[in-house]
């Protein structure tokens, strides 16, 4: 089986349905992994673009709705103390933000709990060095980094 590890840029553009989401939805449909980190970055992302008038109180309310329903479709991972090992050992090696890096490290942990049960983990994100990071802990063939909006 596949699972893949969305990161919370491409479950934004899930929910708000922005660029390209072929790869997103797809991985919707099997076995969606994230951080429990995203049912916090998603309310704040949307909520941050009411804030800067790209979107009114209404559309927030209603993409705060579909995150709902899209978050409760994900499976959520703790951060764990081996996440946060992965993660500090992710930005080694990498210039990521700390948000970021503790994606890769949840993802790498996910990773190894998958192998164990004979599934292959993706990872989707929307962020390049994001996916660069998850490239050099996962192998280059795992990563989809969405087009740029």
């Amino acid at each position: 089986m596949i699972a893949t590890y969305l990161d919370s840029s491409a479950l934004v553009r899930l929910c708000v349905g922005e660029g390209e989401l072929s790869h997103v939805e797809e991985a919707m449909s099997g076995l969606p992994i994230t951080s429990v980190l995203a049912a916090i970055e998603i309310p704040i992302a949307i909520e941050a673009r009411f804030h800067r008038g790209q979107i009114t109180a209404g559309e927030r309310d209603e993409l705060l709705e579909i995150a709902g329903e899209v978050l409760t479709s994900v499976g959520k991972v703790g951060l764990s103390a081996a996440a946060r090992r992965e993660a500090v050992a992710a930005a080694r090696g990498n210039l990521l933000r700390a948000l970021d890096a503790i994606h890769v490290g949840t993802a790498v942990v996910v990773n190894r709990h998958q192998q164990r049960r004979g599934n292959t983990l993706l990872f989707c994100t929307g962020d390049l060095r994001q996916g660069e990071a998850a490239a050099a802990c996962l192998g280059r063939d795992r990563v989809t980094v969405l087009p740029p909006l």
